[in-house]
């Protein structure tokens, strides 16, 4: 019998959006991932992509982040959860993981080989939210697309596009909201097959 995977799942549909505080729409522009070799499994014709809207920013603007997961072969992928994250699960936003994927923002200049050591700043409140949980079997991915299908041991099924997009221009600290500070910032992307995308932006003092 397959051990049961929990985890948490709330409205399934065509991509999800969440802004925190207020965000200035920028030019996207794509940044290089890094991704684990998982050889000829399964998992190894998943990308990662991730893109920033900017890498520099002035005090009180905000940053864009999407993040995805596309199945780059022609025919459909069933690959079943591994909870192999290069860096500790990290949810994009509470009840939202049933997404294979998260991310994690780091006050500093980290790459893979220390950003453990890094503090997550959280991107939102701690407290109960009331999510519903489910056994997920499997992801089937359909070919050459960000589209895929949960399956659930009460073979129940949810469609679900394997996207999302977070924006903010701040983070929580004590419960209250903190903006960001001029510096150097780490936003990490990585999923439970061991796909990661190390990526920095830069805060400056707004010019007088």
């Amino acid at each position: 019998m397959k051990p049961l995977n929990l985890s948490v799942i709330t409205a399934v549909g065509i991509g999800a959006v969440v802004t925190l505080g207020v965000v200035l729409m920028l030019s996207m522009h794509s940044l290089n991932t890094t991704q684990s070799n998982t050889g000829n499994y399964p998992q190894s014709m998943l990308a990662l992509n991730v893109s920033l809207n900017s890498t520099q920013l002035s005090t009180g603007q905000g940053i864009g982040m999407d993040i995805s997961l596309v199945n780059t072969a022609t025919h459909t992928l069933t690959i079943n959860p591994e909870h192999d994250w290069p860096l500790k699960k990290w949810s994009l936003m509470p009840c939202l993981f049933h997404l294979p994927f998260g991310i994690a923002l780091l006050q500093g200049d980290y790459t893979t080989d220390n950003m453990t050591q890094g503090n997550k700043l959280p991107l939102y409140q701690s407290g109960i939210y009331m999510c519903r949980t489910i056994g997920i079997v499997d992801y089937v991915f359909e070919p050459s697309s960000s589209q895929a299908t949960i399956e659930t041991y009460n073979s129940t099924s949810y469609p679900v596009t394997m996207q999302y997009h977070v924006a903010f221009n701040g983070y929580y600290q004590n419960q209250k909201f903190q903006p960001l500070t001029p510096g150097v910032y780490t936003l990490v992307g990585d999923d439970e097959w061991g796909h990661l995308s190390v990526n920095h932006f830069t805060v400056t003092n707004t010019a007088s």
